[in-house]
C-alpha cells in the first residue's frame, strides 16, 4: 500500500521558519564581521579597539537586510540545499529530511558552524582574559583572607537585617500567591481556546507577564524606592512583581499538563464553568502549586539578600558598602549568615516538597 505523501507545512510554520532563519542567518553576518573587526583590524588610529566600540561600528541594518534574503533564497531553493534550520525548529520539515544525519546536510553543518562562531565571538565580546584570571590571585588574596576570618563586630545587627530578609522573602511570596493563582487559570492555553475574547486575554496575559520576569528584581526594587522611599516596603514589592509573573509561568504550565478526563466528565453533568475548574482542575494542581510556591520562597530568600544593595532592605543594606570599603571580615560575617540562611532553607524547602509531592 503506497504511502500518502505528507501534509506540507502551514502558512503559520513556513512563517515562524523564515524568521528564525532571518535571525540566525543576519546574527552569523554580523558575528563574522565582528570578527573580522576584532582579529583582522584590532588597532584604529593608534588605539587598541574595545569589543564595545566593534559592536557599535557593526552594519546592523545591511546585514540584517542581507541575512532575509539569504533566508528567502534558501527557502526557495530548499530541493537542492535541503532544509532549514528554521523549518527544524518549526517542526515542519519533511520526515525524510528529518531522519537524515546532521553531517549530512546544510543546514546541520550551517548550525555547527554557527555555534563556533558563537563561541569566539563571545569570548571576544566578553573580553575573557584568562592569563589576568591566573596570575594576578594575589590581588584577591586580601579578600579571600578576610572571608576566611569573619569578624564579630556586625554579627548582631547581621542577624536582625537577616530575619528581616526571611520575613521579606516570605511577605513578598504570601503577596503573590492570590494574583498568580486566580491570574494562571487565565494564562493556562487548554482553558483558553474555545474563544477568541479568552485567546486574547491569554496572549496578553501571557505577555505582560513574560515582560515583568524579563525585568529583575534589582530593577524593580529602583522603582519602587522612588515610589515608597528606601526600605524593605520597597524590597518586598520588587520581589512581589517578579514572583507574581514567575508564580503565573509555573502554575498556568501545570494547569496546561492536567488530565482533561475530570473536566469533561464534570462538564457533561451540566457544570457551569467555575464548578468545572473548582471540581476539575484545582484538585489535580493544588500540590504542584505548594510545591512551586515553596519553591519560589527559597528564590525569593537568594534574591532578598541582595536587593538591600540598591536600598531595599535586609542583610544587602549593610553589605554592600562593607564590601565598598573593603571591610572583608565583616563581609565574611554577613557572607556566612547569608550562606546557612539560604542552607537552612534548602533543607527546610526540600522536605516540605518531598512531603507535598
Amino acid at each position: 500500500m503506497k504511502r500518502a505523501a505528507p501534509a506540507p507545512p502551514s502558512l503559520g510554520a513556513r512563517g515562524l521558519a523564515l524568521l528564525v532563519d532571518a535571525l540566525l542567518l543576519a546574527t552569523f553576518l554580523l558575528m563574522g564581521e565582528f570578527l573580522g573587526r576584532a582579529l583582522v583590524f584590532p588597532v584604529q588610529e593608534g588605539t587598541l579597539r574595545t569589543a564595545q566600540e566593534i559592536l557599535e561600528r557593526l552594519h546592523y541594518a545591511v546585514l540584517s537586510a542581507t541575512g532575509l534574503a539569504l533566508a528567502v533564497a534558501w527557502h526557495a531553493a530548499g530541493r537542492l540545499l535541503g532544509g532549514t534550520p528554521g523549518l527544524s525548529f518549526a517542526g515542519a520539515l519533511p520526515p525524510e529530511e528529518a531522519e537524515v544525519s546532521w553531517n549530512l546536510t546544510l543546514r546541520g553543518w550551517f548550525t555547527l558552524l554557527f555555534v563556533e562562531l558563537t563561541f569566539f565571538t563571545g569570548w571576544l565580546v566578553t573580553e575573557v582574559d584568562l592569563g589576568t584570571f591566573f596570575t594576578n590571585f594575589d590581588k584577591a588574596a586580601g579578600v579571600i583572607r578576610g572571608l576566611m576570618h569573619p569578624s564579630g563586630t556586625v554579627l548582631f545587627e547581621g542577624l536582625i537585617l537577616l530575619i528581616q530578609t526571611l520575613f521579606l522573602a516570605f511577605m513578598a511570596t504570601a503577596f503573590a500567591i492570590p494574583p498568580a493563582f486566580l491570574l494562571a487559570f487565565a494564562a493556562a492555553r487548554n482553558l483558553t481556546r474555545e474563544s477568541p475574547a479568552a485567546k486574547f486575554v491569554y496572549t496578553g496575559l501571557r505577555t505582560a507577564m513574560n515582560l515583568t520576569r524579563a525585568v529583575e528584581p534589582l530593577v524593580w526594587a529602583l522603582v519602587f524606592i522612588s515610589w515608597v522611599g528606601i526600605g524593605p516596603f520597597a524590597g518586598v514589592l520588587a520581589l512581589w512583581v517578579h514572583s507574581v509573573a514567575s508564580l503565573v509561568k509555573l502554575y498556568s504550565e501545570q494547569i496546561e499538563s492536567i488530565d482533561r478526563g475530570p473536566m469533561d466528565a464534570i462538564k457533561a453533568t451540566g457544570a457551569g464553568t467555575l464548578q468545572v475548574l473548582r471540581y476539575g482542575v484545582v484538585p489535580q494542581v493544588i500540590p504542584p502549586f505548594l510545591s512551586f510556591t515553596i519553591y519560589r520562597w527559597d528564590i525569593n530568600v537568594r534574591m532578598s539578600t541582595i536587593i538591600g544593595f540598591v536600598g531595599g532592605g535586609g542583610i544587602g543594606y549593610i553589605l554592600k558598602p562593607r564590601v565598598d570599603l573593603g571591610e572583608w571580615g565583616e563581609v565574611g560575617t554577613l557572607v556566612l549568615l547569608i550562606a546557612v540562611a539560604v542552607w537552612v532553607m534548602d533543607l527546610v524547602s526540600a522536605r516540605i516538597r518531598e512531603r507535598i509531592v
